[in-house]
């Protein structure tokens, strides 16, 4: 048997306990026999006594005779007492626990819009802190709470229950102890306490303060969380493990369960390096939440230069969905320059730092050296010809006219090579891959050998240093000649599928070329800036008649541009201007040869333009590949605070690498921070290959170059980024899901912020928790029991005798 003694015997005994303590009592005795049997004697003894009454004078009235047979089995329960010996024990109970969690996550730190009414209701909570802790983040609302009115939600726990305060760890137990227990401890380290916590393991605080308090489970658990667990065991397997010890979770929900609003740009693609006067691309994804429908201007910009480039309004999407944003900008120097892509913060926005993305990007003037091979000089030859001698200086060509007077052809050592003459094809392969870019109009195969075909797709094939060739269909050879020679693996469809149209059909109906959804978006196609310019430019030009059905394209083949109305078999437009990558190099095929109809009406314009920009885009790889002495690079350009980075510089001769094994240095720069110096050693094995790893950088934007050594073209770079962790802020709305599960599973409540105040009321009572055993109190030597038995005794002899039964 146990209990607690209520007060008035407290006193009576001597051990009145002081406010908030209690005396909880149980009974000990010695007893040889075990309970079975010692139960069993006492019913054995209680049927002899009755029936021995019930037998004994029946004269007297029954009730007489129940009576004493109750007063005689009172005189053997006192005596079974004295024999066991039976003694009071006591103990000196407290309060019992009440354990408060507090969230202090990096996720506590966010500021959420439509709480200013209740940070108005706190506010004697946030005037405790200084100016920049009265901002109503979910941590000061959170601290705001237990401080407000005096601590009055404090002082109710610590009224009824023995507190407990804990604040999550970034250790795998999940949680800390408050180092002081007494209220004004608690509230000077509540006060000093900062959101700092870089992840969050509800599930694991939840086994740790269990873990704690096991040797007297707490009433309640009480936290103050937005509920999101980012590492560890999640809130629900906590939540099962109060259970099954019975404490009930009650949760008070901080934050918003709405998506925060933010706009973050991601992904930004952009090509290293182009030419001067070449319309240069940005693209990138745009997400946004909390924004639908809204307006945000999209800034293209050089770093270190206030005035934008190009500036883009853009209306956001639904919450989550992505959106892809182009800006266009074409570079009129030379050099490397930095460009910054940024959306202007929103009102409300809780980051910023995700809202820009930067590039640096190489602008070259440097020639590009091409060489046009035809057989007989058709409009597209002779178009292309002249164009690309008088009116483009970035680009060398030279010329292969197949069916030339052999007079008019002169050997390389007669010429200039900037003199526009015609010349024989290249028989040495040095002299082929000194080209960055070949075109094959409608070519005889049978006056160029099989080695030289191998020679142009091993220029294309070369590992890192792919040329690119363009294939201009014709009626004669182009590419139906081709399909048992080594070049007809580069086409991007079977040679021998292609199907012309007949030589002695007169094509009397002209046909538009459309850029498809991804030529539109192709920088060579891009003839004017805006994109809608772009887009009226193409649908105006002059139509063209003749063209080559390619047939079937092989995997990976991408159609630029399509007839305007025929379409294969698929409902796709026949394609007309379609690529392929093959190796590191580059195949564009023309199923026409009519471009030069572009011409009408416009002289040289869009003809211009789209051979320049496409020979220039099909050149870039090529050429920056040969102009590069090393590359920087990284094992990826995104990373998640807390990943290495693992930085790597490769030289493209071994012979140029440094000697020392430590003879490579980056420079690391972390926007508005200190800038780093990272010493690379050189990899087993590898004698050009040089590595490092940053461990662990902080989140932003970064930009890598190589110091040392100094390379003749200029410092090899890398931009690369670092997010936030994910949970702490890429999921950031309150999970009030978890948390109604949570409370449910254990019994518990959730509250919000504004009706927290009850919470305390709400609470079980609980158990109270043993502070120290008091000296036992025997009862089975006390006259009280010693004066009972004979009374007992001296009443049974009364009434028997009133009764007769003496």
């Amino acid at each position: 048997m146990s209990g607690t003694l209520p007060y008035w015997l407290e006193r009576w005994l001597g051990v009145a306990s002081d406010p908030g303590e209690g005396t909880a009592w149980t009974l000990d005795y010695v007893w040889p026999l075990p309970a079975w049997a010692t139960l069993l004697a006492v019913a054995l003894a209680g049927a002899y006594v009755v029936g021995i009454y019930l037998r004994e004078n029946r004269r007297a009235p029954l009730w007489v005779r129940m009576t004493l047979a109750g007063m005689r089995l009172a005189l053997v329960a006192l005596l079974l007492v004295m024999l066991a010996q039976v003694t009071l024990a006591l103990k000196r109970t407290g309060l019992p626990y009440v354990a408060v969690l507090l969230d202090n996550s990096q996720s506590m730190t966010i500021a959420d819009s439509g709480h200013e009414e209740l940070a108005a209701k706190l506010r004697d909570g946030l005037a405790r802190f200084d100016s920049a802790g009265a901002e109503p983040t979910r941590w000061n609302l959170a601290r705001a709470l237990l401080l407000d009115q005096d601590r009055r939600f404090l002082r109710a726990l610590g009224g009824e229950y023995k507190l407990r305060l804990y604040y999550l760890a970034d250790t795998p137990s999940g949680a800390r102890a408050a180092a002081g227990t007494d209220l004004d401890a608690i509230v000077e380290e509540l006060r000093a306490t900062e959101a700092t916590g870089k992840t969050t393991r509800l599930g694991d605080a939840i086994h740790t303060i269990l873990d704690d308090l096991r040797g007297t489970a707490p009433a309640a658990i009480v936290a103050l969380t937005d509920g999101i667990t980012t590492e560890g065991a999640p809130l629900e397997e906590g939540a099962a493990s109060a259970e099954r010890r019975g404490v009930p979770l009650f949760l008070v929900g901080i934050g918003d369960d709405q998506p925060a609003r933010d706009v973050k740009l991601t992904d930004l693609l952009v090509d290293d390096l182009v030419f001067v006067g070449d319309i240069l691309t940005f693209e990138a994804r745009l997400t946004a939440t909390g924004f639908a429908g809204e307006e945000v201007n999209i800034v293209l910009r050089k770093e270190g230069e206030p005035e934008p480039l190009s500036r883009k309004r853009v209306t956001l999407g639904p919450d989550g969905g992505t959106q892809t944003v182009r800006m266009t900008h074409r570079p009129e120097s030379v050099g490397q320059f930095r460009y910054v892509l940024e959306a202007e913060p929103l009102e409300g926005e809780l980051q910023t730092e995700n809202n820009r993305q930067e590039r640096s990007v190489t602008v070259s003037d440097e020639k590009i050296r091409v060489l046009l091979v035809q057989d007989y000089p058709n409009y597209e030859f002779r178009y292309l010809w002249n164009m690309l001698t008088r009116a483009e200086e970035s680009i060398e060509v030279h010329a292969v006219l197949q069916q030339a007077d052999p007079e008019l052809v002169r050997q390389d050592a007669e010429v200039d090579d900037d003199e526009p003459v015609l010349r024989p094809f290249p028989l040495r392969r040095e002299e082929l891959f000194s080209y960055d870019v070949i075109i094959f109009g409608d070519v005889n195969p049978a006056l160029i050998s099989e080695t030289m075909l191998e020679g142009v797709v091993e220029f294309v094939d070369r590992p890192g240093l792919g040329g690119a060739v363009v294939f201009i269909a014709g009626p004669q050879f182009m590419p139906a000649a081709y399909r048992d020679t080594p070049l007809a693996r580069l086409f991007p469809a079977d040679p021998g599928s292609v199907r012309l149209p007949r030589p002695d059909e007169a094509i009397t109906e002209g046909f538009q070329v459309r850029p498809t959804e991804l030529g539109l978006l192709s920088p060579p196609l891009q003839l004017a800036l805006d994109p809608a310019e772009n887009a009226r430019i193409w649908e105006g030009l002059p139509p063209l008649y003749w063209f080559a059905e390619l047939g079937d394209l092989k995997p990976g083949v991408r159609v630029l541009a399509g007839h305007a109305r025929e379409t294969d078999r698929e409902g796709r437009p026949r394609p007309i201007v379609c690529l392929q990558y093959v190796g590191s190099g580059k195949v564009l095929m023309h199923a026409t040869d009519e471009t030069w109809r572009w011409r009408w009406r416009a002289g040289d314009r869009y003809f211009q333009r789209y051979w320049v920009q496409m020979i220039r885009y099909l050149a870039r790889s090529k050429l920056a590949a040969e102009a590069r002495h090393a590359v920087l690079t990284s094992d990826r350009r995104e990373y998640t605070y807390g990943e290495p980075v693992r930085l790597r510089v490769r030289f493209l001769d071994e012979r140029q690498a440094p000697a020392e094994d430590d003879g490579v240095t980056v420079v690391v720069e972390h926007a508005g921070h200190q800038t780093q110096r990272i010493a690379l050693e050189r990899t087993t094995g590898r004698r050009g290959t040089f590595e490092a790893t940053l461990p662990r950088p902080g989140i932003g934007s970064y930009h890598a170059w190589v110091a040392i050594p100094s390379l003749p073209d200029g410092a090899p770079s890398l931009d690369f980024s670092v997010a936030a962790p994910p949970g702490e802020f890429e999921r950031i709305q309150t999970d009030l899901s978890a948390l109604r599960q949570a409370a449910r599973v254990t019994g518990g409540q959730v509250y919000a912020l504004d009706t927290a105040a009850r919470l305390p009321r709400d609470l079980p009572p609980g158990r109270q928790v043993p502070i120290e055993p008091l000296p036992p109190r025997p009862l089975w030597n006390q006259w009280p029991l010693l004066f009972v038995f004979l009374l007992l005794l001296t009443s049974e002899w009364i009434l028997r005798k009133l009764g007769g039964m003496v």
